[in-house]
């Protein structure tokens, strides 16, 4: 007979392992599909569907991402291993799998970069271009701001609000004058030839004239008024003195 304080407890699960693998199946027409076939299906099964593939291919860089910032110590922490026996674990595996996790926070103890806390590091200044940039950016966010405000105003001012009910009955006249335009009446004939009478320069001086000239002149003159005054006497004469 079996002593069963002397068999280890992983002699016992294999065995009742064996027993269930050995067993007849349970029902006579229903023939169970074997271990090995059933992964060699699912295998394929996780080959054909894509996003199982990438989802292996993400967890994979993940963890290798991590395992390299560990090594070069990028990572703050190392994380402390987990010591607790797991559910159905032999002593031969629970010690091996410590063994694993002490060699590999040894490895990343010693590859890690050293640390000085106390240091504190010092704020990274930006350069003058950058900063140069920046200012350029922000005076010209605001400059389109400010135009903007201003076209937005100016569209207001110009907006013209009209009551309910109200009627226009004749077209907007226009009160505002241009810079440019200058104000001039229509002036008639009287006002025109007195503009130009009283203006000094409208005046046309005559031209200079020589001595002869105006000795001609002068006694033309006179003729022309000894001529008017003898044509005056003769009208005032009553028509018997004839």
């Amino acid at each position: 007979m079996l002593d069963l304080g002397r068999v280890s407890p992983d002699a016992l699960l294999l065995s009742k392992e064996k027993k269930k693998v050995n067993c007849k199946p349970k029902n006579q027409d229903e023939q169970e599909i074997p271990f090995r076939l059933r992964e060699i299906m699912r295998s394929r099964q996780e080959m054909k569907n894509p996003v199982s593939n990438k989802k292996r291919k993400k967890e994979a860089q993940v963890a290798f991402r991590k395992t390299e910032k560990e090594a070069r110590g990028v990572c703050a922490d190392i994380a402390v291993p987990e010591f607790r026996r797991r559910k159905r674990e032999s002593d031969r595996a629970y010690i091996q799998r410590l063994e694993q996790e002490a060699q590999h926070v040894l490895f990343l103890s010693k590859n890690q970069a050293d640390r000085q806390p106390e240091v504190q590091a010092a704020p990274k200044k930006k350069s003058e271009g950058k900063q140069a940039f920046r200012r350029r950016r922000l005076d010209k966010a605001r400059q389109r701001k400010e135009e903007k405000a201003a076209d937005r105003l100016e569209q207001e001012l110009l907006r013209d609000t009209v009551k309910f009910g109200e009627v226009a009955l004749q077209p907007p006249k226009l009160t505002a004058k241009p810079k440019t335009s200058v104000s001039r009446g229509r002036p008639d004939k009287k006002s025109l030839m007195l503009g130009m009478l009283l203006s000094p320069g409208s005046v046309s001086q005559p031209p200079a004239t020589s001595l002869a000239r105006q000795r001609i002149v002068a006694e033309e003159r006179e003729r022309v008024v000894q001529a008017y005054r003898a044509l005056k006497k003769l009208q005032q004469r009553p028509l018997g003195a004839q």
